[in-house]
């Protein structure tokens, strides 16, 4: 559906209308057009900074090298030294970063804040982006990779690095009305070989409804996959596939070279159909919540593709009601289609149908964060969700494999265009960046969590909100 307010803030006229009014101008997003690159950074500059004790730069360079950046450093930083020793011995060309005014500033700035312990050498995350964030050029990428509070030696280490969360939803709020982005990356020992495929994610036009957040790593095997073209040869499952975000995630994951098997309920099956033929994969029309499905989908995966790889649990239902007025089918319904059926389907899936090394993604909710009036029953499975995700993770990784889950904020599909107008347009602009996503924006974050190339992800819950302003 067709945001008319963000279509009139792109005017001349509308603009200064809103500006006037004092009215949110939101911007249109630049999203990622075809398949990952190789070098999704050629052309572009990106300044990167690190702290005085810095301990990744050599891995932050290593991964910026093969993306065709232009690499930039900031004169007179504290951690200026560390990062010409890391980028001579990878023998990689630094050049300066006009601050003056003079030449183009640089649309990506990453920040090592590894090694800060005491709150006063927070100081130096404001030196390298206090002097910039004025000259951030719209739709720009701002990503810190700090080490996780729980892996810092002392009490105040952790306190500082948990510091940075705060300071990165901030500067995502001030930020967000240029649309740029601005996250965080939290690395557990032994992740650091693993930044790149994260890091890829986050400066590319791919994860542009992706503001304010935190994603932590965790040590795993590195992927010994090329970037694009990295699910090529896998097969993927998704529920709830015949249309909005379901058929986005289809499309998304088959543009990555994955093979798709494609489920929706018998009542969607021409739609199915019509998706899953433009991608050349497999329609089931099943019903997820029928006592058969899990052993169906699992023998009809085993017989033709000797399993699966990758598994997007995305069918999902709202019945929404006050809970002083909510019939118990409806409880139920939703309990069954949101969250009862995944357990179900996965207590199957998982030891019969699964290959080594599986990837799962589960779809949640914001509104299994924040909760909403009226949605105690879909806030209950969704926020299910995450603890499942959470729970299953460890058993995931002794298979090689992974489970995380992705809560979309607003988002642009039938659903939200079947509200009223006031409250679409109110879920529209509580972001930073004042607008809904797109079911697109979901299905590139399931392909990132479903490639090897998040190996170091597991057990989290990624938040595709635009940094919804409630719960997120």
């Amino acid at each position: 559906m067709n945001d008319r307010y963000l279509d009139l803030s792109q005017s001349g006229w509308g603009k200064t209308l809103m500006t006037a009014l004092g009215l949110p101008t939101p911007p249109r997003l630049q999203r990622g057009e075809g398949p990952w690159a190789e070098k999704p950074l050629e052309q572009i500059a990106a300044t990167v900074g690190v702290s005085s004790r810095s301990q990744y730069a050599d891995p932050i360079l290593r991964a910026l090298h093969p993306m065709g950046a232009t690499l930039r450093v900031l004169p007179q930083h504290p951690g200026l030294a560390i990062i010409k020793a890391a980028s001579q011995s990878l023998q990689l060309l630094l050049s300066g970063n006009p601050l003056s005014g003079e030449g183009t500033p640089s649309r990506v700035l990453i920040f090592d804040a590894s090694g800060l312990e005491r709150p006063e050498q927070l100081k130096e995350v404001y030196e390298f982006f206090q002097p910039q964030a004025a000259q951030i050029p719209a739709q720009g990428r701002v990503l810190l990779i700090a080490p996780a509070p729980a892996a810092t030696p002392t009490p105040a280490a952790a306190a500082t690095a948990a510091a940075l969360n705060g300071f990165v939803r901030s500067f995502a709020k001030e930020a967000g009305r240029k649309g740029t982005t601005v996250n965080l990356l939290e690395i557990a020992p032994g992740a650091e070989a693993l930044i790149e495929g994260p890091l890829r994610f986050f400066v590319s036009p791919h994860s542009a409804f992706i503001t304010g957040q935190t994603l932590s790593l965790s040590a795993a095997n590195a992927p010994q996959t090329a970037w694009a073209g990295s699910l090529g040869g896998k097969v993927a499952v998704v529920t709830g596939a015949a249309r909005g975000i379901g058929a986005a995630i289809v499309q998304v994951l088959a543009r990555e070279g994955a093979k798709i098997v494609g489920i929706d309920r018998p009542q969607e099956e021409a739609a199915l159909g019509e998706t899953l033929s433009k991608v050349g994969g497999l329609g089931l029309a099943i019903d997820v919540t029928a006592a058969d499905a899990p052993e169906k989908i699992t023998q009809e995966c085993r017989a033709k593709f000797g399993g699966v790889d990758i598994v997007v649990h995305n069918a999902g239902i709202t019945r929404d009601k006050l809970l002083r007025n909510m019939r118990p089918d409806h409880w139920d319904q939703v309990l069954e289609v949101n969250l009862a059926s995944i357990l179900r389907i996965n207590d199957q899936l998982i030891p019969h149908g699964l290959k080594p090394g599986a990837r799962m993604v589960c779809i949640s909710s914001i509104g299994g964060i924040a909760g909403n009036a009226g949605q105690t029953n879909y806030g209950a499975t969704k926020a299910g969700i995450i603890g499942y995700a959470q729970a299953l993770a460890a058993d995931m990784a002794q298979r090689g494999g992974a489970i995380n889950a992705v809560a979309p904020g607003f988002i642009e599909t039938q659903m939200t265009a079947m509200m009223p107008v006031g409250h679409r347009e109110v879920g529209r602009r509580l972001n930073s960046l004042s607008q809904g996503g797109l079911p697109v924006d979901i299905a590139e974050a399931v392909a990132f969590l479903a490639s090897p190339y998040a190996a170091a992800v597991n057990g989290r819950t990624l938040r595709v909100c635009g940094q919804n302003w409630v719960g997120a």
